[in-house]
């Protein structure tokens, strides 16, 4: 969290310009002030970490006022996305498990093969002279690791047309080179423009090419490929979607055990994302009863929302901020994020 002129966060949110929006008290919000205080088992803050504790009283507000603003702008730094990488390899990203020691390019390459034309043997340093960059999210289907990155690869439209699909081909799989392997529809595939990703937020890629693809489950963002093969599948794979758990993504950044004072101005920070469908507000409440409702306009489906909350200190005791997202599709985070700060 930070106030006025002393900083004390972990985040993510800076660099760009950001959108202003006012907040508004969600339809639920209209019930009178809940109790003051009122004992609750929750999430406490200890060495800057939320961790479950024992029950504790907080004091509640039902009307929670402050600034609110948006940015889709922000990437995750390329040591955030490779720790992702390695500490979730079966969660946040697909397998292999993450090598940190670079692969040895000159001796690169990705096979095509299966219902094509003719088979293909491209090298990973053939690859790089057809580079498109674009801004993509990685989001895990069954926890709340998210990260947004600008990445840039070969697209795989490009590298199939060398290789000509045969007209019956309806399936396309990706291969790494531990033998793990992702078959998804090739229409799927062609839709989103995935990409053979060679470099990531202008640090490389340790484990040569990735595939990416917008508004997709990061399962399917197999590592290390070195083969692609097309096919004609009697049942097309279903593309998974994130666990309803997982639906519209909200994380507050904030960790601190700073004391705050009547009248301070804390900054809460965070990010909200549900994989290919528009965040349109990110909601605050005191009391885990009463929201107040912050429109995130014309948002970009495509692109995770990093958000900051000012709100002005106007009562002593000790609080708990929680915040949910809500989607185009009335989706509401069944997964609120919370945070502990103290007024004194």
């Amino acid at each position: 969290m930070k106030k006025s002129n002393a900083i004390k966060a972990i985040s993510a949110v800076a660099g760009a310009s950001v959108l202003l929006a006012g907040c508004a008290a969600a339809p639920e919000a209209a019930a009178p002030a809940a109790a003051p205080v009122e004992a609750v088992t929750s999430v406490a803050v200890k060495g800057g970490v939320l961790e479950l504790g024992q029950a504790a009283q907080y004091d509640k507000l039902a009307e929670v006022k402050g600034e609110f603003s948006f940015n889709q702008n922000v990437m995750s730094p390329a040591s955030e996305i490779f720790n992702l990488f390695g500490t979730a390899a079966t969660a946040m990203c697909a397998k292999p498990a993450f090598a940190f020691d670079n692969v040895d390019e000159t001796n690169y390459y990705v096979n095509i093969g299966g219902k094509i034309q003719k088979d293909q043997s491209i090298s990973l340093a053939a690859l790089k002279q057809q580079g498109t960059t674009r801004t993509m999210v990685c989001s895990c289907a069954t926890s709340s690791s998210v990260a947004q990155g600008s990445v840039t690869g070969a697209r795989v439209a490009d590298l199939l047309s060398l290789a000509g699909v045969e007209e019956d081909a309806n399936a396309i799989t990706f291969k790494s080179a531990d033998g793990y392997e992702s078959t998804l529809p090739l229409q799927y595939v062609l839709d989103k423009d995935a990409l053979l990703v060679y470099d990531i937020a202008g640090e490389g890629n340790p484990t040569g090419l990735q595939v990416w693809m917008p508004s997709t489950v990061s399962k399917y963002f197999t590592r290390q490929v070195t083969e692609i093969e097309l096919s004609r599948e009697e049942a097309l794979p279903i593309v998974e979607k994130a666990v309803p758990a997982q639906r519209a993504k909200v994380s507050i950044l904030n960790r601190s055990e700073e004391t705050f004072a009547i009248g301070d101005k804390i900054t809460f920070e965070g990010y909200a994302d549900d994989c290919g469908v528009a965040i349109t507000a990110v909601e605050f409440s005191l009391d885990g009863e009463n929201w107040t409702s912050c429109p995130v306009e014309n948002a970009s489906a495509d692109k995770w929302v990093n958000w900051s909350f000012d709100y002005v200190a106007e009562a002593a005791g000790t609080f708990k901020l929680d915040v949910r997202a809500r989607t185009e599709e009335g989706t509401v985070s069944p997964l609120a994020s919370s945070v502990i700060f103290t007024v004194e």
